[in-house]
């Protein structure tokens, strides 16, 4: 278990220099609007199906493409203002989203992970402040919602998802400056439900 939070921690130290570094119809089984298969797996008869958390309107005038990564794809902003740099996608008003994963991280470890991404984003993210957690799914996978905010000389708010699926956790951040807050929602909403996971 030690070996397994010691991985956590290394993943989450690098989501905090996401923090403080980077640019000011569907088919049966898919994730709404995306018209690509969801994340996760059924939820095994008798069981209570967990909340779905990825449930932000679609944003309105927003062109998408399909962004492959070790860990699988998603759909990502496209178009004029966007850029992927790595494994960020950077908007000219700017909006950063983060994607990552590690493996070896199961559900199992939600609440010991969770505790320590907070802690990892108090102690490096600048005057951050977390708004809470949401546990559920995400297109049937188990995961967890973080909402903040921090301010290093600008000040942005954050969503960020942590989904545990296939034997790995994939970390899908949204940070933008506070005068966007409104539209980071349905932004990184529309990227976690068009996860697929390889």
């Amino acid at each position: 278990m030690t070996h397994r939070l010691s991985l956590c921690l290394a993943l989450t130290l690098s989501l905090a220099a996401f923090a403080c570094g980077g640019k000011k119809d569907a088919p049966s089984g898919a994730a709404p609007g995306t018209g690509a298969p969801t994340a996760g797996t059924a939820t095994p008869p008798g069981k209570p199906a967990a909340k779905e958390l990825a449930d932000a309107a679609e944003p309105t005038g927003v062109t998408w493409k399909r962004l492959e990564q070790p860990f699988g794809s998603v759909e990502v902003p496209a178009g004029a203002g966007w850029e992927v740099v790595d494994n960020q996608v950077e908007g000219a008003d700017g909006t950063v989203i983060m994607l990552q994963a590690q493996d070896g991280i199961g559900p199992e470890l939600l609440d010991d992970y969770l505790a320590s991404y907070d802690d990892v984003q108090k102690r490096d993210a600048p005057k951050y402040a977390g708004k809470g957690s949401t546990k559920g799914a995400v297109g049937g996978a188990v995961a967890a919602r973080v909402e903040g905010s921090f301010d290093n000389g600008t000040k942005f708010v954050t969503r960020d998802y942590l989904i545990f699926t296939k034997g790995k956790v994939v970390v899908l951040g949204a940070r933008t400056p506070e005068p966007n807050a409104a539209a980071l929602p349905g932004l990184i909403d529309h990227v976690a439900r068009s996860l697929q996971v390889k």
